[in-house]
C-alpha cells in the first residue's frame, strides 16, 4: 500500500512538474515560506486547466504540505493559458516568483477581474 502511495505521489509531482522540496527547518510554529523568505504571504486556489481529473487536488495537497495555505482546488472556468501559470495581484510578485520555483510555473500580473486577494495557479501539466 505504501508503494501504491508513493507512486502515486511521484506521478503527481511529475505531472505537476512540482520541485522536489527542500528541507526548511521552522522553530515557532510559522509557515516555512514565510520564515525562510521573510515574503508576506497569500493564500493560493490551485486549477486545473487540462482535462486530467484530480490534478489541481494532488498539486494543492503537495503545497499544502509544504506549507502554503490552499484557499481554494477547482477546474479553470475560462480558456487556460498556454502553460502552469500562477496569476498574482499588485505587489506580491516577489511571493509569486517563490511559488513559481517550486511549481515550473511562470508569473503573470492577475488581471482586474481575477481574485486580488489570492495567488491564483492554473495548473497545465
Amino acid at each position: 500500500m505504501l508503494t501504491s502511495v508513493g507512486l502515486l505521489l511521484g506521478v503527481g509531482l511529475n505531472l505537476a512538474k512540482l520541485k522536489p522540496e527542500s528541507k526548511v527547518v521552522v522553530t515557532d510554529g510559522a509557515s516555512p515560506h514565510a520564515t525562510a523568505s521573510k515574503l508576506p504571504t497569500l493564500p493560493v486556489a490551485v486549477f486545473n486547466g487540462t482535462k486530467t481529473a484530480g490534478l489541481a487536488r494532488q498539486v494543492s495537497d503537495t503545497l499544502a504540505a509544504r506549507g502554503w495555505v490552499i484557499s481554494q482546488v477547482a477546474n479553470w472556468p475560462s480558456q487556460p493559458p498556454s502553460g502552469t501559470t500562477i496569476y498574482y495581484p499588485t505587489g506580491y510578485q516577489e511571493i509569486a516568483s517563490e511559488l513559481a520555483k517550486e511549481t515550473s510555473a511562470v508569473i503573470s500580473p492577475a488581471d482586474s477581474d481575477q481574485d486580488q486577494t489570492v495567488l491564483t495557479l492554473v495548473v497545465m501539466q
